[in-house]
C-alpha cells in the first residue's frame, strides 16, 4: 500500500434506506398518552451507491430495490467505467 498514490485511492460504499419506517417511540407531556398513525405500507427500498476520493465525490447513483449480485455487478462496472477510472493518474499513463 504505501506504494500506491493517494491521489489514486477511491473508496466504494454502499447503505439502503426502507421509506416505510416509522418510530417506536415518542414524547409527551407528563402524564399524557402519546396517539399518532402508522403507515399501512411496508415502503419502498432505495439503495445509495457512492465513489469518494480525497479531493471531491466521485460519483453517487441509487436504485430502488435492494442490492444483489447483478445489481452490484452493473453498477460497479459502470462507476468503474465512467467516473473512477478515468480520472485515475497511474491506469492510463
Amino acid at each position: 500500500m504505501k506504494n500506491i498514490d493517494p491521489e489514486n485511492l477511491v473508496f466504494i460504499d454502499e447503505m439502503g434506506v426502507l421509506l416505510g419506517l416509522t418510530r417506536t417511540h415518542a414524547r409527551s407531556p407528563y402524564g399524557e398518552r402519546v396517539y399518532d398513525l402508522k403507515p399501512f405500507y411496508r415502503g419502498a427500498k432505495v439503495t445509495v451507491i457512492g465513489a469518494i476520493s480525497l479531493k471531491k465525490v466521485k460519483d453517487v447513483m441509487t436504485m430502488n430495490a435492494s442490492m444483489d449480485g447483478n445489481a452490484n455487478e452493473s453498477i460497479y462496472s459502470k462507476m468503474f467505467a465512467s467516473s473512477i477510472m478515468a480520472g485515475c493518474c497511474s491506469c492510463y499513463g
